[in-house]
C-alpha cells in the first residue's frame, strides 16, 4: 500500500508540474456529527460474565483543512489531487449481560484519530457547477483509543486505508462552495479484535462534508 501511495503521488506530482493550466487552492470543510444506524454484535459469548453487545453510537463533528491542486484538461474535464488534515472522534457502547464492578451494565468508550487524506478526483464543469468523483488514501496517525481497556483487545497495525467520494460544488467568483459525500471502503472496526473475535460492524461509514475553496492560479 505504501509503495502504491508513493507511485501515485510521484506520478501526479510530475503530471501537474508538466502542465501550465493548474491552480492550487486552499480548502476548509466541516462534517456534521452523526449517530450511525448500525446493528451491534455480541462479543465474548463463551464467557457470560464478560459478554457484551458492541456498537458505534456517535461520531463527533469533523473539521478539515488543506490544499488542492486543480489541473484543467480539454473541454470541461479536470483532475484534482491534494492533501487535507482532519480529526475524527467516535464513541462506542458496550452493553454487558451482567453488571460490572461499578454496578452498571453499560460502558462508553471513545476513539480519536488524526487523519491525513490524499484524494484523487476526476471532474467535469457544467456551467457554474462542478461534479467530482474519485478515491482517497486515508492515513491514520496519533490515535487515542479507549477500546484498548477491553480485556483481550488487539488491533492490526495497518493505518492506511482507501475511501471514495463524490460531490458537487458551485463557483462564486474565486470561491467554490461544495458538498461531498465521503465513505470508507472498509467496514467499521474491521481491524479490531477481542479475544480473537472481530469487532467488525456490518456498516461502511460515510459522512457529508461541506467545504469552501479559494486560492490562486499559476500559469
Amino acid at each position: 500500500m505504501k509503495k502504491l501511495l508513493i507511485i501515485i503521488c510521484t506520478t501526479l506530482g510530475t503530471f501537474f508540474t508538466a502542465h501550465s493550466q493548474f491552480s492550487i487552492n486552499f480548502i476548509a470543510g466541516v462534517s456534521p456529527g452523526a449517530n450511525p444506524k448500525t446493528n451491534g454484535i455480541i462479543v465474548n459469548r463463551q464467557n457470560p460474565h464478560e459478554e457484551f453487545q458492541f456498537n458505534m453510537i456517535h461520531v463527533n463533528p469533523q473539521f478539515s483543512g488543506g490544499l488542492v491542486a486543480h489541473l484543467q484538461m480539454r473541454e470541461s474535464f479536470f483532475l484534482e489531487s491534494g492533501m487535507t488534515y482532519s480529526q475524527k472522534t467516535s464513541s462506542y457502547k458496550m452493553d454487558y449481560r451482567m453488571p460490572r464492578e461499578e454496578g452498571t451494565t453499560e460502558q462508553t468508550m471513545k476513539e480519536s484519530e488524526h487523519l491525513l487524506l490524499l484524494p484523487f478526483n476526476i471532474g467535469v464543469s457544467l456551467g457554474s457547477f462542478d461534479v467530482t468523483s474519485g478515491l482517497t488514501v486515508r492515513k491514520s496517525f496519533s490515535k487515542t483509543n479507549e477500546l484498548t481497556q477491553l480485556k483481550g483487545f488487539s488491533q492490526e497495525k495497518n493505518s492506511i486505508k482507501l475511501g471514495w467520494q463524490a460531490g458537487i460544488r458551485y463557483a462564486f467568483h474565486r470561491v467554490l462552495l461544495g458538498v461531498e459525500y465521503q465513505a470508507n471502503l472498509n467496514p467499521i472496526c474491521q481491524d479490531r479484535y477481542v479475544n480473537g473475535q472481530s469487532l467488525q460492524l456490518m456498516n461502511v461509514p460515510g459522512n457529508f462534508v461541506f467545504s469552501v475553496q479559494s486560492g490562486f492560479s499559476r500559469k
